[in-house]
């Protein structure tokens, strides 16, 4: 009978295993750490060469808006910001959260206010502050004028609703005792705005953003859904909680306007996808319905809609309304508010 090997249990054996397996585990993760952290430097400092419409517009919502408390407008411009360089322009926030001048809520005397309620058109995303459309407006009123001085105060914010916009008009514009209103309106203004993540990579990682960007570009290229036409359309189908939310909107803006009895102009501004086909002209008839009782300019006709789209577009990638399209912009509304002015 063969004796039979016992197998002695060696506890200095097995400790040694479970440290390299943990020093293995330590190793594979620093290195791991180290590459992402030098990913990121990388992208941190090549930016301004992969730097896109997402990544541009994820940098100004970190560090250009901060959150509120207040339920209809979940963000703001963050007072006092200031980027060098942001999409190409250099975009200063005032003391209050706005893209303009400093203004007091006290009016001065012999000046007609205007307030201009929108979002990152009226903002002016790409555009340099003085090419704004609310700019280019008020230099054109302050040229005609005798005696009386304009104020045009930008109050754009990106990715405002027209639910943001009364909420933020109820809460801070009525405090500069304006003499006007301007609703600066885009198709996707019904859309419902939710408070933004907080999550740390979401608002820290140059290259998780840059990476997510470019993902998402790759999934909508390759996976059928809606085109943004369809997603814009879907906002005012008969029956859905975002035209109901926009109408409501519209509802208590109008209220406003004739309880404060403050002129409302109503602008809407299209989209520069595709001018010659326009596929809002029913939104558009919709909103002009709303605003029965009021003056509204539709500026559609005025921008050529036998040149090419781009050419109004802030870059080849971002729709978004250069300072060309700013200024036919302020053209459009120059004579309409001249008329409610007199």
């Amino acid at each position: 009978m063969r004796d039979r090997k016992i197998k002695v249990y060696d506890p200095l054996n097995m400790t040694k295993k479970i440290t390299n397996f943990i020093a293995g585990i330590f190793s594979i993760t620093v290195s791991i750490t180290v590459t992402l952290l030098l990913l990121e430097c990388l992208a941190r400092s090549c930016y301004p060469l992969i730097r896109n419409y997402d990544t541009e517009m994820w940098r100004y919502a970190v560090s250009g808006k901060v959150s509120t408390k207040n339920n209809g407008y979940f963000h703001m411009n963050k007072p006092n910001a200031c980027f060098r360089d942001l999409y190409g322009v250099e975009v200063r926030i005032n003391s209050k959260g706005l893209r303009d001048h400093e203004y007091s809520y006290s009016k001065p005397p012999d000046t007609y206010r205007i307030l201009v309620l929108g979002d990152s058109i009226t903002f002016g995303w790409g555009v340099p502050f003085e090419e704004t459309y609310s700019k280019c407006l008020e230099r054109k009123l302050n040229r005609d004028s005798s005696g009386i001085k304009y104020q045009v105060i930008n109050t754009g914010v990106g990715n405002y609703s027209t639910r943001s916009e009364v909420d933020f008009l109820k809460k801070e514009g009525l405090k500069y005792d304006p003499d006007m209103i301007i609703l600066g309106y885009f198709v996707n203004d019904a859309e419902r705005i939710t408070p933004a993540g907080n999550y740390f990579l979401n608002r820290h990682s140059y290259l998780y953003v840059y990476l997510w960007s470019k993902f998402n570009a790759v999934k909508a290229r390759f996976s059928p859904g809606k085109d943004y036409s369809d997603y814009y359309l879907s906002l005012y189908s008969k029956g859905s909680k975002t035209r109901k939310a926009f109408e409501d909107a519209v509802s208590e803006l109008i209220s406003l306007a004739e309880e404060e009895k403050i002129p409302l102009l109503v602008v809407l501004i299209p989209d520069l996808h595709d001018l010659k086909s326009y596929p809002f002209e029913d939104i558009h008839d919709h909103v002009k319905g709303l605003f029965e009782d009021f003056t509204v300019v539709d500026l559609l006709s005025y921008f050529d809609e036998n040149i090419e789209s781009r050419s109004y577009w802030v870059s080849s990638e971002d729709a978004h309304h250069n300072n060309r399209a700013h200024g036919i912009i302020a053209d459009g509304i120059y004579p309409a508010v001249a008329g409610l002015t007199k």
